[in-house]
């Protein structure tokens, strides 16, 4: 507002008590930030009444009244009328009491003993305003939603696709080397080797933007993980890499815990992958464990591999970061970042502790309750 513009008003005051409602009546009329008519009632119903003949532009609510309990005052307004600008009116000068209120859904709190006229007005002004700003950006995140689940749709249907030319390449790329490859010069062969790896990178890669982009935190069930069978599925799987690598994965007793089964499964998978795909000279040796921290479910997977500089440990949770470019190990640079996505589905964090050369240790602390 700028100049003598003044902006005109209809608050709806909801207050049982005479004296009360009398300082607010007189605060309201000595307004000069902006031209309020009050309507006061002192029952909810009654306010829950006026509000749907409509023109009310806020609500003043003391929550202690007649005909409701305080605790459900509040909750009453909002599911009837969830786009009504609320400011709290109470008696309580109680910061937690403040903040559970405007948690429940009120724009603002204000306490009677330190009313002023243009504490109040202002109050009410800004309720408007943040109850339109908040009523915007729920619209902009239905539509990104929207968006979002359009563009995931469109993702999988891309990589689908792709996929299947994929398979019909690496097929006739494997007929031709065994029929034809006898017959071909050593460049040849090559030629045909480096086609077979680069098919086979681009179909571990679509494969793995395919579970990354499934590893959605609404579309997953919760229920009791026996991580010790966790463990072995994903051994199982990993077998031939355990094989080929000479490796030593071993573990502690592991617990159950709350969580989605799958998820966990191939978050195991991924960073005991990753240990044997980043190995040293050595064998690699990797040791699973498991104890309680802080209410937390702490897992830990230790190795002996190249581990990770100082300058790398945030950023190797990224997508599509390799830190280790310079090897010839092969990868997408998704798992961690997978990882990540199902450790922050289970409201938990990820990290790593690691010396360069010296191997790494990723903990994964999830806030679900051991059972």
């Amino acid at each position: 507002m700028s100049g003598h513009e003044t902006k005109r008003l209809n608050v709806l005051l909801v207050e049982d008590n005479d004296t009360h409602a009398h300082v607010v009546r007189r605060y309201i009329k000595k307004a000069t930030l902006a031209h309020a008519t009050l309507v006061h009632v002192e029952r909810l119903s009654a306010a829950l009444e006026r509000i749907a003949k409509g023109g009310i532009d806020a609500l003043l609510l003391d929550l202690s009244l007649p005909d409701s309990r305080i605790t459900a005052t509040l909750p009453r307004v909002i599911e009837a009328y969830p786009d009504m600008p609320v400011v709290i009116l109470t008696s309580l000068n109680d910061l937690d009491f403040a903040t559970a209120a405007v948690q429940q859904g009120a724009q603002d709190f204000l306490v009677k003993s330190e009313l002023s006229s243009e504490l109040l007005i202002r109050s009410i002004l800004y309720a408007i305003e943040r109850k339109k700003t908040q009523e915007k950006l729920e619209t902009y995140a239905a539509e990104l939603e929207r968006s979002n689940e359009h563009l995931r749709g469109f993702a999988h249907t891309v990589a689908h696709e792709v996929k299947s030319p994929l398979n019909v390449v690496s097929a006739c790329l494997q007929w031709v080397q065994s029929k034809y490859a006898v017959q071909f010069d050593s460049e040849s062969r090559e030629l045909l080797a480096d086609s077979a790896a680069a098919i086979r990178g681009m179909t571990e890669l679509v494969n793995e933007l395919l579970e990354f982009g499934r590893a959605e935190v609404h579309d997953i069930d919760f229920g009791d993980v026996d991580l010790e069978a966790v463990f072995y599925q994903a051994y199982v799987l990993l077998r031939p890499e355990i094989k080929r690598s000479r490796a030593t994965v071993t573990h502690d007793p592991l617990p159950t815990t709350r969580g989605n089964e799958v998820q966990i499964r191939q978050l195991l998978q991924n960073l005991i992958g990753n240990a044997i795909k980043y190995r040293g000279e050595a064998p690699p040796q990797i040791h699973v464990s498991a104890s309680e921290a802080n209410g937390e479910l702490l897992l830990s997977v230790r190795d002996n591999g190249l581990g990770i500089s100082d300058s790398d440990r945030e950023r190797v949770f990224d997508a599509f970061v390799r830190v280790h470019q310079s090897t010839d190990v092969p990868g997408t640079g998704i798992g961690l970042a997978f990882c990540k996505r199902v450790v922050e589905n289970h409201d938990g964090r990820i990290w790593v502790e690691s010396e360069l050369g010296c191997g790494s240790t990723f903990y994964v602390a999830l806030l679900s309750a051991l059972r």
